[in-house]
């Protein structure tokens, strides 16, 4: 392998602090995995192309020394963490003189490996902003929150057959916080029709309970009304890609995007779900309101061109 290490980091033109992104080049390092998330790197890749002036994207298990070296980027961001880099290569991160970002694709969990691997960069993009005190103990001071947009190939407003509608879909587990809620609107199971995905949910007659690994972009567009739990970003953009109403516990993730009672609406306990529940369920110009400025949020807002815009202005306009 080359390690040679690229030369040093060169001075971008600037007008008043502000960087021209048209004048820089990015090295991107993927290693996301699964055919949903290669999607998602393609997608990534195509923005960073509109915005910058060269974008040269490659495989985490491909030695990137020698593209460092070659192409000797303003910018090196490595987008993921699930595969894993060699010693080498992390050596040659540590080194390198120019500005490393790092856009994890961390979730709900994340883990010491993943703590260890992001004090190398710069910068760090997380997907939860629950895990930004964990990230900055590590070592990383500029530590922001940008989650990946919804996928608009796949969750986009479309007609479904009747084995996808529902009046109500679930997604979250029936336990722990999530059992309360069931247990306040359990009585609409018996005269709605109601789909549920999640853990906990087959104790509930009359529910649709669907599988653990079931697509669920058909379901979002067959639902009247989509209630969830747990807080995860990716969740609530991908509803609202397929211009869907919905209700949501609230969690600092949603807040950081969205606006809750104009594109999104909120609940912090049963009662409140109920309460809402019934609300915009007798209200549908309301709740169709909602709705749609979430679906035209989810094109501009919210979009990925958006959040690769955010993550330049961070790097090059706030450094």
């Amino acid at each position: 392998m080359n390690t040679t290490q690229p030369e040093a980091r060169r001075e971008l033109p600037s007008i008043s602090g502000f960087v021209d992104h048209k004048q820089i080049r990015i090295l991107m390092v993927s290693s996301l995995t699964g055919e949903s998330m290669w999607q998602v790197e393609q997608m990534i890749a195509e923005q960073f192309r509109l915005l910058a002036k060269e974008l040269i994207s490659i495989k985490a298990f491909q030695s990137f020394s020698s593209a460092l070296v070659q192409l000797n980027p303003d910018l090196l961001l490595v987008v993921g963490n699930e595969e894993s880099f060699s010693g080498t290569d992390l050596e040659i991160i540590a080194k390198a003189p120019l500005k490393k970002a790092i856009w994890l694709s961390d979730g709900a969990f994340t883990s010491e490996s993943t703590a260890r691997l992001v004090a190398l960069f710069d910068y760090v993009f997380t997907q939860n902003t629950l895990h930004i005190p964990f990230y900055q103990h590590s070592g990383c001071k500029e530590v922001r929150y940008l989650p990946f947009a919804a996928d608009r190939s796949l969750f986009s407003p479309r007609s479904v057959n009747a084995e996808y509608r529902s009046y109500l879909l679930l997604l979250g587990d029936a336990r722990g916080a999530g059992k309360e809620y069931a247990e306040k609107i359990k009585h609409l199971f018996a005269i709605k029709k109601v789909a549920a995905a999640g853990i906990g949910w087959e104790e509930y007659p009359g529910l649709k309970v669907l599988a653990p690994d079931a697509e669920l972009q058909d379901y979002y567009n067959g639902a009247e009304l989509v209630i969830h739990w747990g807080g995860l970003t990716a969740k609530v953009f991908d509803i609202a890609a397929c211009g869907v109403f919905q209700l949501a516990e609230g969690h600092p993730n949603i807040y950081e995007n969205m606006n809750p009672g104009e594109d999104i609406v909120i609940f912090h306990t049963a009662d409140e779900l109920l309460e809402k529940l019934h609300y915009y369920s007798n209200h549908a110009d309301a709740k169709r309101a909602i709705a749609s400025r979430a679906l035209w949020k989810s094109t501009y807002d919210y979009s990925f061109l958006q959040m690769a815009t955010k993550l330049l202005h961070t790097i090059f306009n706030y450094s």
